[in-house]
Parts: C-alpha cells; structure tokens; sequence
C-alpha cells in the first residue's frame, strides 16, 4: 500500500517550516505516487485547512480518465483508500454506477483489493457494483483499484438529464465508481426514483487527472493544480476535498469570466453568445458567498465555478461548483411565467445556499431530500432579504405558497423519502411547504432562531445530518420542546 503522508507534516507547509515547489510536469507524473494531502491545501482558505487534520479516516480517490476524441467515451482508472469508520466489521463495500440508470453506460474491470484480484458483483439493475472484503475491522485501511470505462448518454435521462454530451457540451455528473454512506440501515444503494436528487456520500478527497482533447475548456469541482499540453491533446489536474463529489462540465464552445474576492476566485462560464448572462451569474454567486459566509460560516474553497449546461432542471449543485440551465442565460425565455433573470438570480442563489447544506453539511438526499433542499430555498429568502429589503424577500417568499398550492395546499409531511412522493407532489411539498416550515419554526423559536443554523452547520460540518439531529441541535438553542411542530409539519 501507498505510504501515507502525515497530514502533521502537510500542516507544516501551511506555517513555512517545509517549502516545496514542484513543476506542473512534475506534479502530473508523481499526482499518484502517494497518498498526499498536501495538495488539497491549495483548494482551502487559510481558515479552514486545518480540516485535513480533523478528517484522517475521510476516503481518498485517485481517478486518472481520458475523455476521448468523440467526446462519447471515457476511459478511467480508480483507486481508493478507504476506511471502515464503522463500529462493525465489513465484508463489502459498495460503489454507484449511476451511469447504468442515467443513459448511458460503465463497465468496471481488473479489481484489486490490497492488490489481490477480487470478483464483483453488479446489483440494483447494474446501478451498484459489491466488492467482497476479508472482514475490515473497524479503524482499517484497504486499498481498491479498478478499470472502467463509460459511454456517455445522448439522450437526457436519469433525474433532469445531467450526465452526458447535449449541445456541446459534455455534462458528467456521477460519472466514475464511488462509494455511498453506510448508516444504520447498512449501505445505501436503493435505486432512486426519476424525481429527486440521487446522491448520498460522505465527505472525500479526489485527485483527478484529466486526459482529453486541447480544445475542451474544462470546469470541475476543486481547483486546478497542474496543466500541460502533449500535441492535441491536455493533461489536467486538480485536487478537491474535504467533498461530496467531484463533477466535470466541458465544452469547446465556453468562454469564462472571472473574479477574485478574498480568496476565493469565482468563475462563471458560458457560450460567447451569453458572456452579459455569465457575468450576471457571476455577480448572483458573489453576492450570495458573501450573504451565506456572513451568516453561517466561511465558504471554505478558494474557488468556486458557476456553468451554463443543458439540463431538465433549473440548476444543480455540486462542491465547488453549481450547474445552471442554458435556458436561464436566454434573455428573451420566460420559464414558469419569470423573466429569465429573475430566475437566474434565484436558482444561482439556490445552487449557492448547498455549499453550506448539501456539501459542508451532509444529508441523505434519498430518504431526506427536505433537510437540504427546502433549507436552500429558506436561505434564498435570506439572501433577497440582505441583497433588496423585507419586501423583496416577501415577493420572493411569496412563490412558496404558489409552489405549495399546485397540491392545494395539502398537509403532506415534508420530510417524507423522495420516492414516497407522487412526481406532482415533490416539488410543491419539499420547495414550497418545506421552507415555509422554516417560517414556522423562526416564529416558533423567537430570538433563538438567529443561533440555530450556524449551530446546526458549525456541529455537522464535514458530517452527516438527519432530520432528528436538526430537531435535536433546534432544541439546544431554544431549550424548548418542538415535538409538536415537528408533528404538524415534518413527521
């Protein structure tokens, strides 16, 4: 197994007591050599690269993909470091294939386990790969390595078409192998339904090589930490972590905009054609890192991208880096009866509000897709509220209700698994009863409310939230007894 690079030492380069440069050809060459924390410095603030410290059991990726000429097919291998975090043996661990449910395809082959050939096995209609273990006790470490390949989709399928090749643009969203939480109902690797989001990871380190054609203008989560071009062709890396994901959005066709604020520097990318609107989205995501930062906590990366793509949703988010639809950047579309801008500020500062629940703070988007999204919608109130005023936040608020009356305003429980939902329920329920919930509870709570989502965000960071931990973190700040709200609303 790989030597594993004290993060003590990697610390130490923070204060100057180790300087170290390396060339971009140097870092390429050696980026899987071993498992070195190092490089995710870079990607945190000042403030916040103690983390690597905090998290030494967090798994490491090590994915070198080659995105082929047709820009259809890739070609990729995988290792991991894993850690049973655990207080059970394991005799398995799983990885998603969501490829195989999204439209296209990806085929796993040559697993090792502690470089000793394993056989697998692909369940779940092929979305989830079983890797059989010797019993891992809790505390230790295996190392897992496998080949895959990937046929990117060309029709959107899966949940609002985010992975595959539309327009130009190449959209890979869960693209490689990766490992799902493991909780007290076991590994979770239900198939999700076709509403909803899909994702449930803990937070992880990835190193990513990108082989692809010279042409592509490439954002992903993480920052870039070395380049090089070989004839037509470029060799990317880059480091992301503490993370949930890691995403990849590429297009010939991007042109970027870009600024630095504090030290984090913002990019915002689209076609030429749409350079006003990228700048627009640009301004959107500064003035909602900076509105979020203040009132929860930092925004912990020194980059964070912002990409028009072709999608079924309006927008989606990933760590780092938030999706947008093209058809928000078309400044003649009226989408849902909303001018285009009116819509591109709201769903960016929506994207922007799950950097801080969804990514920092973790939840299982499956089973509790309220925790993180009815959340998102309740802080881009706070977000119009610091950015225009009492009543602008009202008008914005105001689309809740209107969300919340396609079901007629029924008494759905918010906090239901997405797939107990009819498709026509999710969204009225989880977007527009959800946040209003949080209404409810600021009233509920009074004064006590001001403390309760820094609270909440500061003591799950990098972790795992559910919706009895929120209750449980609520009635810490209030000293109070919210079991009737949480009845009337959540349960």
């Amino acid at each position: 197994m790989k030597k594993l690079i004290s993060i003590v030492v990697a610390l130490m380069l923070i204060g100057g007591c180790i300087t170290q440069q390396r060339s971009d050809d140097d870092i390429i060459s050696h980026l899987f050599d071993e498992w070195d924390y190092t490089f995710f410095l870079e990607g945190l603030i000042t403030s916040e690269q103690a983390v690597l410290e905090h998290l030494p059991g967090a798994t490491v990726y090590h994915l070198d993909m080659h995105i082929l000429d047709d820009y259809l097919h890739l070609e990729g291998h995988e290792e991991v470091l894993y850690t049973n975090e655990e207080d059970v043996p394991l005799n398995e661990v799983y990885f998603r294939l969501f490829p195989n449910i999204a439209g296209g395809s990806i085929t796993v082959s040559s697993v090792k386990v502690n470089n000793q050939d394993v056989e697998p096995y692909y369940e779940y209609e092929n979305s989830a790969l079983r890797v059989p273990l010797e019993a891992l006790q809790p505390g230790e470490k295996v190392n897992i390595l496998m080949d895959f390949t990937v046929e990117v989709a060309q029709e959107m399928g899966g949940n609002y078409g985010l992975f595959g090749y539309f327009d130009t643009v190449l959209v890979l969203d869960e693209f490689y192998p990766v490992i799902p939480v493991y909780d007290d109902e076991g590994w979770n690797v239900e198939i999700p339904p076709p509403h909803g989001d899909v994702t449930y990871f803990d937070a992880s380190f990835y190193l990513v090589k990108v082989t692809a054609p010279a042409s592509l203008v490439i954002a992903t989560s993480g920052k870039e930490i070395a380049r090089r071009h070989e004839g037509d062709t470029q060799v990317l890396a880059f480091a992301a972590g503490p993370a949930r994901d890691f995403y990849v959005a590429a297009s010939e066709n991007y042109v970027k905009v870009t600024r630095t604020v504090g030290e984090t520097v913002i990019n915002s990318y689209a076609f030429p054609e749409r350079k006003e609107r990228a700048e627009m989205a640009l301004d959107f995501a500064e003035n909602a890192l900076e509105c979020y930062s203040r009132r929860f906590g930092v925004y912990p990366y020194t980059e964070f991208d912002v990409v028009s793509t072709p999608m079924l949703a309006k927008g989606m988010e990933y760590p780092g880096i938030v999706a947008l639809s093209q058809k928000l950047y078309d400044p003649s579309a009226v989408i849902d009866g909303f001018p285009s801008q009116v819509l591109l500020e709201s769903v960016t500062a929506h994207e922007v509000a799950h950097q801080w629940f969804y990514n920092t703070v973790g939840n299982d988007q499956v089973d509790e897709p309220w925790l993180d999204e009815a959340l998102a919608q309740y802080l881009t109130g706070l977000y119009y509220d610091d950015m225009y005023g009492e009543s602008a936040a009202q008008e914005y608020r105001s689309s809740w209700d209107s969300l919340w009356g396609r079901v007629n305003r029924e008494e759905i429980p918010i906090g239901l698994p997405s797939g107990e939902y009819e498709s026509s329920e999710y969204s009225p329920i989880v977007y527009g009863r959800g946040p209003l919930f949080f209404m409810a509870l600021a009233q509920e709570m009074g004064p006590a409310f001001d403390m309760v989502l820094r609270d909440y965000y500061e003591f799950h960071k990098w972790g795992i939230a559910t919706t009895d931990t929120l209750r449980q973190r609520a009635e810490y700040c209030c000293q109070c007894d919210l079991t009737v709200l949480f009845e009337e609303w959540v349960y």
